[in-house]
């Protein structure tokens, strides 16, 4: 009985040990399957990781690649006349999309710049990857009159266009005269110096001689017989073809117009004939260099023989 009792404590035994084999085999193999079941996790994740890293990477060198191949480079200007080439760049020329000729084409094709003075807009014309072309399109003073210090453009219907101040030249006053008022006008140079841009309109003519009211910018001069205005135009446009800009010039009685260019005056008469008169100015005035008096073309026509210059005594 003893023996059969230790050989049954001896298989008890054997069973734990067996049992314990067991335990700590099931154990280490559940902690492997457990490490290759993370291992497995882990994988997409870095697929994952590196299918986003190679999906911006050829997103940026696709970005670089465009910013390369329509960088512009070189920028032209047609239509300007008040403004110089680098005024109408650096107007247009602004933020990120100036540096891509594609995009400046597509996305910035019609840009208004009504807010600039004598300015309307500027279409921008893709001609190759590095090259795009600006299209200015201005407002067109046929002269201006003065009224209360200040300069009042207008165009061929008689609408001010834009208004400024008179310079110290053209109201006669000297430089040291000018700095007292400027000195008590803080808010006029505050004003002037505002404006970044500056226009060329040495070739607009004053117009004397006009009886209207009051002056504003977006509303019409209001004269007593507004078909003044085409003649005006008529006159602008004749000056601009044979590049003789008068200094001035002056509506008389019945609208009867005369040129000014400095001592010489063109005494034009009504607007008839006014074609084949300014086409007489333009081969006469040359000889007129350094005279001064009257030409005398009130009653001109194609028949006319002598053309009667007056000088001044």
């Amino acid at each position: 009985s003893t023996s059969r009792g230790l050989g049954d404590v001896y298989k008890r035994q054997g069973r734990k040990n067996i049992s314990n084999d067991i335990g700590e085999d099931t154990m280490f193999l559940n902690v492997e399957e457990s490490m290759e079941h993370r291992r497995k996790r882990r994988q997409p994740k870095k697929i994952r990781r590196i299918i986003i890293l190679s999906i911006s990477g050829i997103i940026l060198l696709g970005v670089l690649l465009f910013g390369v191949l329509f960088y512009t480079i070189n920028v032209e200007v047609v239509g300007n006349n008040r403004y110089s080439e680098a005024q109408i760049k650096e107007m247009v020329m602004k933020g990120p999309l100036s540096f891509n000729t594609l995009l400046m084409s597509k996305l910035k094709e019609h840009i208004n710049l009504e807010n600039i003075a004598f300015m309307e807009s500027v279409d921008v014309e893709y001609l190759d990857r590095n090259t795009i072309r600006l299209h200015v399109s201005e407002k067109y003073p046929i002269g201006y009159v003065e009224n209360d210090g200040s300069k009042y453009y207008f165009d061929k219907d008689g609408v001010v266009l834009e208004s400024e101040k008179k310079t110290e030249e053209s109201q006669g006053l000297n430089p040291e005269e000018v700095q007292d008022q400027e000195a008590l006008s803080p808010e006029v140079i505050e004003e002037e110096t505002a404006k970044q841009f500056h226009p060329e309109l040495t070739d607009v003519p004053v117009v004397n001689g006009l009886e209207f009211p009051s002056a504003e910018v977006g509303k019409k001069l209001e004269v007593e017989d507004p078909s003044i205005f085409n003649s005006i135009l008529g006159l602008a446009r004749m000056a601009d073809k044979y590049q003789i800009q008068p200094d001035s010039v002056e509506i008389g009685e019945d609208n009867v117009l005369t040129l000014h260019y400095g001592n010489v005056r063109i005494a034009l008469g009504k607007d008839e004939n006014l074609e084949d008169k300014m086409t007489r100015v333009a081969g006469i005035l040359p000889k007129l260099n350094g005279e001064s008096g009257v030409l005398h073309l009130e009653g001109f026509t194609n028949d006319t023989q002598n053309i009667i210059f007056e000088r001044d005594l």
